[in-house]
């Protein structure tokens, strides 16, 4: 579910924090990828493709094409694997395994698994479509193939995503899922791979947060109002109504306080203060742990892997493999016609195969995550990582 309809609160409250962009724009940036909603818009957003086995490789073929667009055009990600859900998170987990029960749906190399929950947009997800352990492994060894890390949260993908921007490791969070914005992610991408200049939406958190007139604990506290995937919200309370009492009262204890509970009742066994701990200090990857290295692919590794073990036609990977280097090579040698020797060497980064190995930028200053923007109306950008 994410958080209900945050995307149009901000739109309209804080349109300034809402910037287009083109997927050219992220070339030479590192960014941390929330894989779950990655896994869902493929499951989705394409049609089933079936091997000479039976098995469905919509998963495998949409990561793929998504994955290699992104390295062509110089960007860097890292994908980052849901853990252990919350145990607030369990009644939402537990509704979709009763609904589970009575429809299920193969998916990837398995069946689905009510237990593995994937991010959810804010309009809603269709809880069936969750991949199991097989599916995210064939994932991992594809990206493996391809050069790219992957990271193992140990909760939320998303919380993990955000604390890599906060530490500046990552430029910033691609997901659909607008829960990455109480995470405290400075930066949000919707759309990355949108074919149309314009279609992108990069959400700025600091932004948000002065124009809403609000600290990043109030902002959470916004986000519960609205409803997330921890707790219950308070019925008959609108985005607006609670926008301007949050400004008001400064906190859900304030406007419990002086509200009437008639007309805006509470849900039994609220555990709002527990959700909101959830948020600003979340079970996030250990970041002095992290090393991020992007090698270039293993085109023959990858052929064995998609075309021989997964029977996906090897013609088809063997072209897009030999366009992407072709891109690659096109924009190098532009890049060698420029005049400026700094501009050369600020942006020669964005292509993976000027090295062997390319490592990640070194680790900046780190950033406390939980505590990013308390008691702030405003903060400035975090950190802006290349991959040069």
């Amino acid at each position: 579910m994410g958080i209900t309809k945050l995307a149009a609160v901000i739109r309209e409250a804080a349109p300034e924090a809402v910037s287009r962009a083109s997927l050219q724009d992220y070339g030479g940036r590192i960014v941390a990828v929330d894989t779950s909603v990655a896994i869902y818009q493929f499951l989705t957003g394409m049609p089933e493709i079936h091997n000479r086995n039976g098995e469905n490789i919509s998963l495998l073929q949409g990561l793929f094409f998504r994955t290699v667009t992104l390295l062509e055009n110089g960007i860097k990600p890292v994908y980052v694997f849901d853990g252990r859900p919350p145990e607030l998170k369990q009644p939402l987990l537990a509704k979709r395994a009763e609904t589970a029960k009575f429809s299920r749906r193969s998916v990837g190399a398995g069946a689905i698994s009510a237990a593995s929950s994937p991010a959810e947009q804010s309009g809603g997800l269709d809880p069936l479509l969750i991949p199991d352990r097989a599916s995210e492994k064939d994932c991992e060894t594809l990206l493996r193939h391809l050069g790219v890390p992957c990271l193992q949260a140990p909760g939320e993908a998303e919380a993990t995503c955000a604390a890599l921007v906060a530490s500046g490791r990552a430029w910033c969070t691609v997901t659909e899922d607008m829960d990455a914005l109480p995470f405290g992610s400075t930066r949000l991408v919707r759309h990355l791979t949108a074919g149309k200049k314009g279609e992108i939406e990069e959400y700025s958190l600091p932004i948000i947060l002065e124009k809403l007139k609000l600290n990043r604990r109030q902002f959470v506290d916004l986000c519960i109002l609205l409803g997330c995937d921890y707790t219950g919200k308070i019925q008959g309370l609108g985005p607006k109504k609670a926008l301007n009492l949050l400004q008001k009262h400064g906190s859900i204890e304030g406007i419990m306080q002086h509200t009437n509970k008639q007309n805006l009742p509470c849900p039994d066994d609220w555990r709002f203060e527990e959700a909101r701990a959830l948020f600003l200090q979340p079970s996030v990857i250990d970041d002095s742990r992290v090393h991020l290295e992007w090698t270039e692919p293993d085109e023959e590794k990858l052929v064995q892997f998609l075309s021989h073990q997964k029977h996906m036609k090897e013609a088809r990977v063997r072209s897009r493999m030999e366009n992407m280097r072709k891109t690659q090579l096109k924009k190098r040698k532009a890049l060698e016609k420029m005049p400026t020797p700094e501009k050369r060497q600020r942006t020669m980064g964005e292509f993976f195969s000027v090295k062997k190995n390319v490592k990640s930028v070194s680790k900046p200053q780190s950033v406390d995550v939980p505590q990013m923007f308390l008691g702030e109306k405003s903060h400035s950008h975090s950190p802006h990582p290349s991959g040069s």
